[in-house]
């Protein structure tokens, strides 16, 4: 096999990834943004917050 034609075969593989991808990030993107409940936004403060203090705990040193 020729040098080119390989050449052409990962070239067009890496590109044929690129729009197929490409297709796929711009589908995802049109979905309805889902709907969180206050309830899942205080979970994830207090779990952020519960991470806080656990680095900035200096006892456990």
């Amino acid at each position: 096999m020729p040098l080119w034609v390989f050449l052409a075969l990962v070239i067009g593989g890496i590109l044929l990834f690129g729009m197929i991808y490409d297709l796929y990030t711009r589908r995802s993107n049109k979905r309805p943004p889902s709907h969180h409940t206050k309830y899942d936004q205080v979970y994830a403060e207090q779990m952020l917050q519960d991470t806080r203090d656990r680095v900035n705990d200096v006892k456990n040193w």
